[in-house]
């Protein structure tokens, strides 16, 4: 009796294909890392901090089978952590702890739509307290599969071959002024060849499915690209740190050495600015209309903010004498 012979192909093959090419990505990113300290050093010498970014999920609508993001870790929100890591493991930014971006939606009914545009990109940043948002779509995730043919006398082989596309688009909004501060965008590709074999009509071996893995190693690729744009626009965003308030703020209450003001980062105050706290001496006005055209005032104390939101900055005085509520606050040049 004639039986068929199944003969499967090692899966052994398919995982060390993964595990090298998850190997060549790791040492080309640590390659790429090893430059990032030439990148700090400008930023020191320039006596400019880290800016201060968030990251929002990116927009998938676009996407031909958006099914195909649940393959990838944490789904649709894996891109964004992927790009997180990347942008954190730079060591060019600070990048503000996704749960708190999370929460800021829920409590101000952002992006019920799906959709965040650069204006509500730029108030959930100025609620954060940041100096850029990043808002980002995803493009292209594709799986494609090509088949292969060939036998002879009943013994058939053939190669499947497997690629994962995708593309990302990313823009880098000022939260001071919800423009476009910059676009990038980043591509990835990685492909796999599954073996099989056929006797009698019996196939062996091959068909796992590994397209998770091959979609997130091309996310991770097209990451690497946008991390490495954003990388030489760092110097470009740490300057907005610079931008000074354009309104003084008012101290509202005085406790021991803790000062509050009326203003927060809705209108650019943020920690670690210092500012001068003065007492109005004279109000000069227009005869005619009433109107005060100018006030007079004299620097009473410095302060440095310690702690600010959206509408409001605590912060401690470090010197002078205090102040008294109804004072005004002058950010300070050289924040």
């Amino acid at each position: 009796m004639l039986k068929k012979i199944v003969i499967p192909v090692s899966l052994v093959a398919c995982s060390l294909a993964f595990i090298e090419t998850r190997a060549a990505f790791s040492e080309e990113l640590g390659q790429f890392n090893a430059n990032f300290p030439k990148h700090n050093l400008l930023l020191a010498e320039n006596n400019a901090e880290k800016p201060r970014v968030a990251v929002i999920n990116f927009e998938f609508s676009n996407v031909g089978s958006p099914d195909l993001l649940s393959l990838i870790p944490n789904g649709a929100d894996g891109v964004a952590d992927i790009l997180v890591t990347g942008l954190v493991q730079s060591g060019e930014y600070t990048v503000v702890e996704r749960r708190e971006i999370e929460s800021v939606l829920r409590e101000q009914n952002f992006g019920t739509s799906g959709r965040i545009d650069p204006s509500t990109a730029a108030e959930v940043g100025r609620i954060l307290g940041v100096d850029a948002v990043i808002i980002g779509s995803v493009i292209q995730f594709d799986i494609q599969e090509r088949g292969g043919g060939g036998g002879f006398l009943g013994v058939g082989g053939s190669a499947k071959r497997t690629d994962a596309d995708v593309g990302l688009n990313v823009r880098v909004v000022d939260t001071n002024t919800a423009e476009i501060l910059y676009s990038t965008a980043g591509k990835g590709n990685q492909n796999q060849s599954d073996s099989e074999v056929s006797i009698f009509g019996a196939t062996a071996g091959a068909s796992t499915s590994n397209e998770g893995k091959l979609l997130t190693l091309a996310t991770e690729q097209a990451v690497k690209e946008i991390t490495k744009s954003m990388v030489e626009q760092a110097e470009t965003i740490a300057n907005l740190q610079d931008v000074l308030p354009q309104v003084d703020a008012v101290v509202a209450s005085v406790s021991g050495n803790t000062v509050v003001l009326n203003k927060g980062s809705n209108d650019r105050y943020r920690e670690g600015m210092t500012v001068s706290i003065e007492k109005v001496t004279e109000e000069v006005t227009d005869p005619e209309t009433g109107e005060v055209l100018r006030q007079l005032t004299e620097e009473v104390a410095t302060v440095k903010l310690t702690d600010v939101d959206a509408r409001s900055s605590m912060g401690e005085l470090i010197s002078g004498s205090l102040p008294e509520v109804g004072d005004v606050a002058k950010p300070k040049t050289g924040n």
